[in-house]
C-alpha cells in the first residue's frame, strides 16, 4: 500500500475522531456529524484513486442510488422511528462486510482467508440480528422475548460452529474452503437470528449498540482482508466506540454481556397474568360508568338531606346550627403542579409511542414561567436505543443543559416539589432494588418513589416489558394517576394547572 495512502487515511481517521469528540456537545454536535460524514466522502474518494477503479462507471451508480435511498429515509423516517432505522443500517453496514469477505475469501495466504470468513461470519451475525431487532421495534415482530427449548445451548452451539469453520477454513483451499464459508455463513446467521430473537424491550438499547459494535468490526476485519487501511480504522473506531457504549449500558441494567449473547433470559421467573387492550378499554369505561353513577347519587342525596335540614328547621323552629367548616378539596394532579416551585419530569418509551415531546415542552414552559425550576432525568436505557429521550426532546427544543443523567440526579428526588413521569415503568420501578429473582433486580432505577408527589401519565398500569409490577402505582398517598395517552392528560393537566 502506497505511503502517501496511509498518510491520508490516518488523517481522515482522526477528523472522524475528532467529529465524534464534537457530537459530545450539544453546541458542536451538528459541526461534528458534518465532519465526520465529509472525512468518509474523502476516504470514498480516496479509495477509488489508490484502487485504479475510477472509472468502472457502475460505482457511481450505486452511489448515486444509496444516496437517493438515504436522502428519502432522512425526510420520511419520523423521530420515533429511528431506532428501527438505526438497527437498519447496522445491518446494511454488517451486510456490506460480509459481501467484502465472501468476494475476498479465496484468497493466497491463510490470514487473508481467515480474515474473509471471519468478516462474512461477523457481517452476517449483525445483518440478521439487526434485522430481527429493526422487525421487534417495528413491530413486524413481537417485542417480547421468543425462547425456544433449548436455547441458550442453541446460540452457544452456533457462536462455537461460526469460529470452528472460520478457523478451519483458513488453513484450507478449494472444496474444504468452500464448505467452511458456506458453514460459517449459515451458523453465524442462526447465531444472529437466536441471540436476537430472544431479546425483548428491556434490552433493546443493549443490543442496539452491540450491533452498532459489531458492524464496526465487520467493516475493519474486511478491511483486514482486503489491505485497506482506512477501512481498518474506521471500522475499528466504530467497533470500539460502540463496545464502550455496549458496556454502558449493561452496568445501567445490571446484565451480563454473555448472557446476552448466550441467549439469558429476560422474562421474569414467574409469569405475569397482561390484560388485553380490548379488555382494558372496556374495564376503564365501566369504571367511569360507575364513577358517574356514584356522583349522580351522592348529589342526590346531598340534596335530600338538604331538605330535611330545612323541615327540621321549620318544625323545630330551633335556630339554625352554626355553618361547618369547609371541607377541604383533595388535591388533584394540577393543583400539586400549580403549587410546585422544583419540578423532574421523567420521561419514557411511552412519549415515544405517543410522540408527546411537544406537549412535555409546553407543560415545563408552562411551569417555569410560573417561576418553577424544571429538569429531565434521563435513565441510561430509557427507550429503545442509546439516547432515545434525549433525542425526541432535542427535537421538541428542549433545552440540552436542563436533561441530567441518572447519576446527576437522582439524590434531588426527595427534594422535589412534584415529580411527572411520561410513559416510564421499568427505569423507576422501585422492585429493582428487593425483588430478588425478577429481571430489573439489581438494575440501577431513578429513585422517583423517594419524592412526596409523583403524577404518573402513562397509557395504563401494566407491567413494564421485564414484567414486574410497579409498587408506585398503588402507593396510597401523593401519586396521582393520570391514565390514557400522554397527548391528552398533558394537555389536561395543563389545562388545570391555575
Amino acid at each position: 500500500m502506497p505511503a502517501l495512502q496511509i498518510i491520508i487515511s490516518a488523517v481522515l481517521a482522526v477528523l472522524v475522531l475528532a467529529g465524534i469528540s464534537m457530537m459530545s456537545k450539544v453546541r458542536t454536535a451538528v459541526a461534528g456529524n458534518l465532519l465526520s460524514a465529509f472525512a468518509m466522502l474523502c476516504g470514498i474518494v480516496v479509495t477509488l484513486l489508490f484502487a485504479g477503479v475510477v472509472s468502472v462507471w457502475t460505482i457511481y451508480v450505486s452511489i448515486l442510488i444509496g444516496a437517493l435511498v438515504g436522502s428519502l429515509l432522512a425526510v420520511r423516517v419520523q423521530m420515533i422511528q429511528m431506532p428501527q432505522t438505526v438497527a437498519l443500517f447496522n445491518g446494511l453496514g454488517g451486510g456490506a462486510s460480509a459481501l467484502v469477505g465472501l468476494l475476498s475469501v479465496q484468497g493466497d495466504s491463510a490470514f487473508v482467508r481467515f480474515t474473509a470468513l471471519l468478516a462474512v461470519a461477523v457481517g452476517m451475525v449483525t445483518l440478521v440480528g439487526s434485522l430481527v431487532a429493526a422487525g421487534k421495534l417495528h413491530r413486524i415482530l413481537p417485542q417480547k422475548p421468543v425462547v425456544w427449548k433449548g436455547h441458550a445451548l442453541c446460540t452457544l452451539l452456533f457462536l462455537v460452529l461460526t469460529l470452528a469453520f472460520v478457523v478451519a477454513g483458513a488453513f484450507t483451499q478449494g472444496a474444504v474452503l468452500t464448505v467452511c464459508l458456506i458453514g460459517a455463513f449459515v451458523s453465524a446467521s442462526l447465531f444472529g437470528l437466536w441471540f436476537s430473537l430472544r431479546v425483548g424491550g428491556a434490552d433493546m438499547p443493549i443490543t442496539i449498540s452491540l450491533l452498532n459494535s459489531l458492524s464496526g468490526v465487520a467493516g475493519s476485519i474486511a478491511g483486514m482482508a482486503i489491505g485497506d487501511v482506512f477501512l481498518v480504522a474506521v471500522g475499528g473506531i466504530v467497533g470500539a466506540s460502540g463496545l464502550l457504549l455496549t458496556q454502558i449500558m449493561c452496568r445501567a441494567m445490571n446484565r451480563k454481556l454473555m448472557s446476552i449473547l448466550t441467549g439469558g433470559s429476560m422474562k421474569p421467573s414467574t409469569p405475569i397474568p397482561v390484560i388485553e387492550d380490548n379488555e382494558n378499554e372496556e374495564l376503564v369505561q365501566r369504571i367511569m360508568d360507575l364513577e358517574k353513577k356514584i356522583k349522580e347519587l351522592e348529589a342526590m342525596v346531598a340534596d335530600l338531606e338538604a331538605r330535611v335540614k330545612v323541615l327540621d328547621g321549620q318544625l323545630n323552629a330551633a335556630p339554625a346550627p352554626a355553618p361547618a367548616a369547609p371541607v377541604e378539596e383533595a388535591p388533584t394532579a394540577a393543583s400539586v403542579l400549580s403549587k410546585a416551585k422544583d419540578v423532574i419530569i421523567v420521561p419514557g418509551y411511552g412519549m415515544a409511542l405517543a410522540q408527546a415531546q411537544h406537549q412535555v415542552r409546553q407543560l415545563a414552559d408552562k411551569l417555569e414561567s410560573r417561576g418553577a425550576r424544571v429538569r429531565f432525568a434521563i435513565h441510561p436505557v430509557a427507550g429503545r436505543m442509546p439516547g432515545h429521550m434525549n433525542v425526541l426532546l432535542a427535537e421538541a427544543d428542549v433545552d440540552y443543559e436542563k436533561l441530567f443523567e441518572m447519576e446527576a440526579i437522582n439524590d434531588d428526588f426527595k427534594n422535589a416539589d412534584a415529580v411527572v413521569v411520561i410513559g416510564a415503568n421499568d427505569v423507576l420501578n422501585p422492585a429493582a432494588r428487593n425483588a430478588v429473582g425478577t429481571p430489573i433486580y439489581g438494575m440501577p432505577v431513578l429513585n422517583v418513589d423517594q419524592a412526596p408527589e409523583v403524577i404518573v401519565c402513562n397509557y395504563d398500569l401494566k407491567p413494564g416489558y421485564a414484567g414486574v409490577e410497579n409498587p408506585i402505582y398503588s402507593r396510597e398517598k401523593g401519586v396521582y394517576l393520570e391514565l390514557g395517552d400522554a397527548k391528552e392528560t398533558l394537555m389536561r393537566l395543563m389545562a388545570g394547572i391555575a
